[in-house]
């Protein structure tokens, strides 16, 4: 049996770690998955995302601040009793803890997926990344086509594969509007634009806010997700008059309930990859309004929603209005069947594993 270890920074619920948790729980690769977590534990990680405790083989390396050679020592100690033989890392901190685990394990087969390219912007993660690759030998994989593009052309780092990420197609389907605004104690009466995202800097919080004061006094904003600048975001709604048409739910776990109650999912990040978000909403039969960033543009296309330059904010009130008078029926969920599945996904990355081993 050829056990396989998903890396992951830290083990609360986002795109990537997702991505990682659907290729450990879908069992259509032919091996032994484990999930491991750089930062926290197990209990407080299961707390929070209660999915994890399906999974057979799921750790927490609690991980603090900076680079931990204990971590590192854990991490190696992991490797060494479940006899992993490839190591998938996801982001920028779980590269390098593989690679150091690599360095110790010669053996051991690195497999890197690049969810996202806009650290590569910043000269010393640049200069890190050149290092680590050019130092241990490691399989990259983009999640986007533009995401490749940006290693290549900022890095000179060349992804040998392009997977796109993919969804539980079966899990994430949709359901009646009204009993979904229900179960989230949503107004039935008004239209809602919906985002999915970390209440972060950079998220595009702001920006829609600010779109919304423009639109009709009928459309609200529902913010699923929670983070540091939640409060910030709740401060600036109020600046701009629009709190009482804003709902903020924090961290919603049923997902498909949240993209069944909204009429338009919208994302107006500054940085993505190709975002979990995008494709669930899609397969919830939801337009989609995004920023032009990442691989976004290489799933959505007009007749399904609206993909603008994240330097024009000015188009993204009648953006949505557009995406409001789309005339779909079912047609954006067939469109999210074709692009990117669990299935699909699972089984390109069983055929990398595969290649790795040889």
């Amino acid at each position: 049996m050829n056990n396989i270890m998903q890396l992951i920074q830290h083990p609360y619920i986002g795109g990537l770690e997702k991505m990682a948790f659907g290729l450990c729980s879908s069992q259509i690769t032919n091996a032994k998955m484990f999930l491991v977590a750089l930062e926290g534990t197990k209990k407080g990680a299961i707390k929070s995302w209660p999915d994890l405790a399906e999974l057979d083989h799921f750790y927490c390396l609690n991980k603090t601040g900076g680079i931990s050679w204990r971590t590192v020592k854990k991490l190696v100690a992991l490797i060494d009793r479940y006899q992993i033989k490839v190591i998938h890392s996801h982001h920028i901190g779980p590269m390098v803890y593989a690679s150091l685990a690599k360095m110790l394990r010669p053996k051991l087969k690195h497999i890197h997926t690049l969810h996202d390219a806009w650290y590569l912007t910043d000269f010393k993660y640049r200069m890190f990344t050149k290092v680590i690759d050019s130092f241990t030998p490691i399989t990259v994989v983009a999640d986007a086509k533009a995401v490749a593009e940006v290693a290549k052309s900022q890095a000179s780092v060349v992804a040998e594969h392009i997977v796109h990420n993919g969804i539980d197609t079966d899990y994430f389907t949709p359901s009646s509007r009204y009993l979904a605004r229900l179960k989230l104690s949503l107004p039935n009466n008004r239209i809602l634009v919906g985002c999915a995202a970390r209440v972060e800097q950079g998220k595009g919080h702001k920006a829609m806010l600010r779109a919304l004061k423009s639109l009709p006094y009928k459309v609200h904003m529902v913010f699923a997700g929670s983070g540091s600048s939640l409060k910030e975001m709740q401060t600036y709604a109020a600046k701009l008059g629009v709190s009482e048409r804003v709902h903020w739910l924090g961290c919603v776990n049923a997902m498909p309930t949240f993209y069944s109650a909204i009429d338009v999912f919208c994302l107006y990040s500054e940085r993505e990859g190709l975002p979990l978000s995008i494709l669930e909403a899609m397969a919830c039969n939801r337009p989609v309004v995004a920023s032009d960033v990442g691989g976004i543009s290489e799933v959505v296309n007009e007749k399904y929603g609206c993909v603008l330059p994240i330097t024009e904010e000015q188009l993204l009130a009648p953006s949505i209005i557009s995406a409001l008078r789309l005339n779909y029926g079912m047609d954006i969920r067939h469109y999210a069947l074709k692009q990117a599945t669990l299935k699909v996904m699972a089984e390109r990355y069983n055929e990398i594993y595969q290649h790795v081993l040889v």
